[in-house]
């Protein structure tokens, strides 16, 4: 091989060298220019969600768990209404998309369909009836006056028994108004308006007027 061939050989290798570099070059320019494209994407989508791997935390606005079919099974957001602000709640779905057990700030609540039972701060409630209408039963459980304890039970009308373990007594009221109080009550004097409370052994029947007038008591 000549020193002509040798120089023309080496003349070629060079220009492939640059034409590789610069094809290299503009091969990665494009996969930078596409990465920083999907990350400007990404951030400019409502749900977003951030890792970051030196904190250990994962941010997100909502945090859905799908079935085999893509529906909705399990969802931690934050809701946020006019009335009551943003609050975080936790939900569980059934395979109709119906909440069945919801976990939100100071609340707990489980419903059956028709059912339902919810916990409250202080107290446990329990309801049944339509989906949206009023109860046919409401069952209460908490504290009372004075802090005691305290059972409500109430029907679809104004029927209700109270039973409170600070007085001690029992309240019944039917759908007609009248109440009776088993056990200890406070009665007001007309005249003088003074409230003196009645003993653990006392009845006492109100009417079903508008001041609820005493009607009978023993003793």
């Amino acid at each position: 091989m000549t020193d002509t061939e040798l120089a023309r050989r080496l003349e070629k290798l060079e220009r492939d060298n640059r034409r590789l570099k610069r094809l290299s070059g503009a091969g990665l320019a494009l996969i930078v220019t596409a990465a920083v494209a999907y990350a400007v994407s990404c951030s400019s989508t409502p749900k977003t969600v951030d890792i970051r791997s030196s904190s250990g935390k994962i941010t997100a606005r909502e945090f859905d768990v799908v079935d085999s079919s893509g529906k909705v099974r399990a969802q931690i957001a934050v809701n946020c209404t006019a009335a009551a602000g943003c609050q975080p709640q936790i939900q569980l779905f059934d395979q109709n998309g119906q909440p069945r057990t919801s976990i939100s700030a100071g609340k707990l609540t489980v419903s059956g369909g028709k059912e339902e039972a919810s916990l409250l701060g202080g107290h446990l409630q329990f309801r049944a009836g339509p989906k949206g209408g009023s109860p046919r039963v409401t069952a209460e459980l908490g504290s009372g006056s004075a802090g005691g304890g305290l059972l409500s039970l109430s029907g679809s009308g104004t029927s209700s028994i109270r039973v409170d373990s600070n007085s001690p007594g029992v309240e019944i009221e039917d759908s007609q108004g009248y109440i009776m109080n088993l056990g200890a009550v406070d009665l007001t004097t007309v005249n003088s308006g003074q409230t003196s409370p009645t003993t653990a052994d006392s009845i006492v029947m109100f009417a079903n007027d508008k001041e609820h007038h005493l009607i009978w008591r023993v003793p």
